[in-house]
């Protein structure tokens, strides 16, 4: 499992970023996910009405985070929870992208076995394919600090 977190500029961090903020992230990602193509197109799926039969099948998975983190809770991270918060993930559930958990993205490559460079190389394409998904949907970008 490789994971990088990513912010898109335009929105409050965590945990300053607004419920208002927090719900424009989500329904900027709904957009941005429908547009992924091939084997990193798949499923959304809003933490807000989640059906129990689905949380329950991303528990099993391990993909579903949880409320209930102290730290985060201290830090205000999870003001109205569950909302603008949810899941996306690939058919063969190796590319995933949680949306407003602590970063407003969490995207993650993973698989069974050794082959790292495989997860890496899905992991940046993933990167890229959400970042101009979000840049044609709003004309947004990660925020990102040309230092580093």
């Amino acid at each position: 499992r490789i994971r990088v977190g990513r912010n898109i500029d335009g929105f409050g961090l965590s945990p300053g970023i607004t419920k208002d903020q927090r719900l424009g992230v989500e329904n900027l990602m709904k957009k941005a996910f429908a547009n992924l193509t091939g084997d990193l197109a798949g499923t959304y799926y809003p933490l807000t009405g989640m059906e129990e039969k689905v949380r329950q099948q991303l528990v099993d998975d391990h993909f579903l985070f949880m409320s209930g983190d102290k730290n985060l809770i201290t830090a205000g991270m999870e003001r109205d929870w569950p909302e603008g918060r949810g899941i996306f993930h690939n058919k063969d559930k190796t590319f995933l992208t949680w949306v407003n958990e602590e970063d407003q993205l969490r995207i993650i490559s993973m698989q069974g076995g050794g082959d790292v460079r495989a997860v890496f190389d899905r992991l940046a394409r993933g990167i890229k394919a959400v970042g101009d998904s979000v840049k044609a949907e709003s004309g947004k970008e990660f925020m990102l600090d040309s230092k580093y």
